[in-house]
């Protein structure tokens, strides 16, 4: 990598992370003023969030909201995936236009859309309909992502389990699915991250339902407090906690399969004649 490489690659991380660690820095101000030079070092603004019920309730909102929207969009995303890697050429390219038509698709007219039809199908806005609306905008990228690790399996393997007499769901629940867990996990950590995050969809459709970005987005409305500081801050850490546990989570299993898989005849008889 070229010098010149490295400072464009400088600037956008900059570019992209800045603005969050100047974030980070403010809700440790102690003064409610957002400026530099810093008044002094306090959690004052930490414990305030801790006593604010409505940012509680409004995560705990989030919170059962993302959960659905995560698991769906993993199940709907491996089937997507499945379909799409093992279809025909011609038919794999409508698929994937299919797949990533809500990606394409501004989110206010995918709002707008959604809530008539889902309103056709007697679903008030609420909760349940933003967990189908977040689902449906999430599965794009989970689908991107496990198909991109299905892609490159070694097919053989399923083939020759499919010589030996497995039917196609035993093949796929002791060969295929094994090895793209870790992707269905990390497909998960997508769909709970996007819904966290999401607020477009939340201003069409949340209704009376009331999750931490509309409350954020409201309070931002009126004055910019060092409290929302705080909490943007705790969402980030949770996030890169929701990120690392899965991925610790996947590497850990990796690691005790290859402990307890069985050591071929040859390699073992090789290390007893060592």
């Amino acid at each position: 990598m070229n010098r010149r490489a490295v400072v464009i690659l400088a600037l956008a991380t900059a570019f992209l992370y800045l603005p969050i660690a100047v974030l980070a820095v403010f809700s440790f101000n102690a003064s409610r003023l957002m400026a530099f030079p810093l008044s002094g070092f306090t959690l004052d603004w930490y414990r305030s969030l801790a006593a604010n019920t409505k940012f509680q309730g409004g995560f705990v909102t989030s919170f059962l909201i993302a959960q659905p929207v995560g698991v769906a969009s993993a199940a709907l995303g491996l089937g997507g995936a499945l379909a799409l890697v093992s279809a025909h050429r011609s038919i794999r390219i409508g698929l994937a236009a299919l797949l990533l038509m809500p990606f394409l698709v501004p989110k206010t007219v995918l709002c707008i859309a959604q809530s008539m039809v889902l309103a056709r199908f007697g679903l008030d806005r609420g909760a349940t309909t933003l967990i189908a609306a977040q689902t449906i905008v999430a599965v794009p990228f989970t689908t991107a992502l496990i198909a991109s690790v299905l892609a490159g399996l070694d097919h053989r393997l399923e083939e020759a389990a499919r010589d030996l007499g497995a039917s196609p769901w035993v093949c796929f629940r002791r060969i295929t699915f094994p090895q793209i867990r870790p992707a269905v996990s990390a497909a998960y950590s997508i769909g709970v991250i996007l819904s966290l995050a999401d607020l477009t969809i939340g201003l069409y459709l949340a209704g009376r339902t009331q999750p931490l970005s509309l409350i954020v987005a409201s309070e931002f409305r009126r004055e910019l407090s060092p409290d929302l500081n705080a909490m943007q801050v705790s969402v980030l850490i949770l996030t890169a906690i929701i990120v690392v546990v899965t991925e610790g989570y996947g590497r850990l299993r990796a690691v005790c399969r290859r402990r307890t898989a069985p050591r071929s005849p040859s390699l073992a008889s090789t290390e007893r004649v060592a």
